[in-house]
């Protein structure tokens, strides 16, 4: 099959996801294809006068990621594919991908619109546990994987396992030694007022160097702006060598490792995601304000798509506002912060708000693993 009919294929259902734009894909000098993705899509050969987006990769790459034995992630952060433009518009570019390699086929939603929020089984979870004040710390020593299992998993109880990374490379290389290791590999940052823009492909995103991101880290942000952050990105497969996954799940249960980056005052907003988390601290100190599941109406939650997944809230727990959500002062919030070498376990369903006390690097892992739902 030839390039023109694969992209074709590919975008065919694009709009699905609520896409509107121009992806110019250009693969040597003289081989090019572009798809224009509207309430439909048409794809063509050449360069496109005004594309939103260009993505440049080997052939055999595309070819590698459409018969599913590359990445396009991976291959992003390893610079093996580049990507200009319209940032907020490429991040879906697996999503689309994906899809269209398992044949999914979907009703057409709206770009960053909010979703009412539906019920989770982890919210009934919660709801039959006793109140919760404060986040548990047991040294890695101390907690064997039936422990994890009866007294933390089951019970969907978030927990802190310290000492928990001294077998990582990565961490015990410290920060100065690992930075030959970031050389020649690339991320996706955020700017400007993404705390504002939760979840939107409307944020500021922009590709950056990996070391140059990291070696300005440690320059203040100007008064008045949020530090930029290079958060949710794929940890590249030359720093895998580095990591390890956590012994508390069968390896096939997790889902590709993600890797945050950034200086003190970068934040995430309340929110949470749809599976189980170990969120590892590698460099730093983070803090997390929790709140359990089943509080998700008091919290003002809304949902990036209409089935939920990931659910976003209004509520800040740091600026409450009471009046507006009035049930809100009868959630009790943990707060706990993570230091260097802590691994936190975040069961699926608990609302997050996450912030870099310092100067930071985390890797976090996402689990499938089936916990009652």
């Amino acid at each position: 099959m030839d390039l023109q009919s694969i992209l074709s294929k590919l975008f065919a259902n694009a709009h699905a996801v609520g896409i509107e734009g121009v992806f110019q894909f250009v693969f040597d000098q003289d081989q090019a294809f572009w798809s224009e993705v509207r309430d439909s899509s048409h794809t063509g050969a050449g360069r496109h006068r005004a594309p939103d987006v260009t993505i440049e990769v080997a052939e055999r790459d595309f070819l590698g990621i459409m018969g599913g034995t590359a990445n396009v992630e991976e291959l992003f952060a390893s610079a093996r594919l580049k990507i200009t433009g319209n940032m907020g518009l490429a991040t879906l570019l697996p999503q689309i991908i994906s899809n269209a390699r398992r044949g999914v086929t979907t009703t057409k939603v709206a770009m960053n619109q909010r979703y009412p929020t539906p019920a989770r089984f982890s919210e009934r979870v919660s709801a039959g546990q006793p109140v919760q004040r404060e986040v548990a710390r047991i040294a890695r020593a101390d907690m064997p994987l039936a422990r994890f299992h009866n007294d933390y998993l089951v019970h969907g109880t978030p927990l802190v396992i310290s000492d928990a990374l001294q077998d990582w490379p990565l961490f015990t290389m410290g920060r100065e030694a690992s930075l030959v290791h970031f050389a020649e590999l690339q991320g996706i940052t955020r700017h400007g007022d993404y705390v504002q823009k939760t979840f939107s492909t409307d944020r500021d995103f922009r590709s950056t160097s990996m070391a140059d991101f990291i070696a300005s880290l440690d320059t203040p942000a100007r008064p008045g702006e949020t530090p930029a952050y290079m958060g949710n990105n794929i940890v590249p497969e030359k720093l895998l060598t580095l990591i390890r996954y956590p012994p508390y799940f069968a390896r096939d249960k997790f889902i590709a490792p993600r890797i945050w980056i950034g200086p003190r005052g970068t934040l995430t907003p309340l929110h949470r995601d749809d599976t189980d988390n170990l969120f590892a601290q590698v460099w730093g100190q983070k803090s997390f304000i929790l709140a359990a599941p089943h509080h998700r109406p008091a919290l003002g939650t809304w949902s990036t798509s209409p089935k939920g997944g990931l659910d976003g809230c209004d509520f800040n727990p740091d600026a409450p506002d009471y009046q507006r959500f009035p049930a809100a002062r009868e959630v009790p919030f943990l707060r706990v912060v993570l230091q260097a070498g802590d691994l936190l376990f975040l069961p699926e369903g608990w609302f997050h708000q996450v912030e870099s006390v310092s100067t930071s690097l985390s890797v976090n892992f996402w689990v499938d693993s089936g916990r009652g739902w």
